[in-house]
């Protein structure tokens, strides 16, 4: 079962997905970011390129995301200890990691780690935006 965005905004109607995206390689966090905000109701807040970046972000903003999308390879650190700080986020939040050439193990260590879902950068960008559209209705 999948969470809906069912919390409603000050006008009434649904309130957009609140994203927070943590990428380092520019160009590929620019076709992410074009990519959501296709679908309906999206809302970029804030980017990260490095593991301190991210880390300080999301403790910065507790409640104020409601998808992470994570890299694991980072500029600086790894996006594992981002998805590690994410292990106590609130119930109506999600992780999902968004990296390139995963392997089995990479996946099973990232779902155990709490992230909702595990995509290939590579070949699996259809299914992470069809998930993420699945958070929007």
């Amino acid at each position: 079962m999948r969470a809906k965005n069912t919390d409603l905004g000050e006008s009434g109607g649904l309130r957009p997905l609140r994203v927070f995206i943590i990428e380092d390689n520019a160009v590929l966090r620019n076709i992410i970011t074009d990519a959501l905000r296709e679908l309906a109701s999206v809302e970029i807040l804030f980017y990260a390129d490095n593991e301190i970046s991210a880390t300080n972000w999301l403790s910065s903003n507790d409640g104020a995301w409601d998808l992470a999308v994570v890299d694991l390879h980072l500029r600086q650190g790894s996006g594992v200890g981002a998805l590690s700080w994410c292990t106590t986020r609130r119930a109506n939040q999600r992780v999902v990691v968004l990296s390139g050439e995963l392997t089995e193990e990479v996946r099973q260590q990232c779902l155990a780690l709490r992230a909702d879902a595990v995509f290939d950068k590579g070949t699996e960008m259809t299914d992470f935006l069809d998930y993420c559209k699945s958070l929007t209705v």
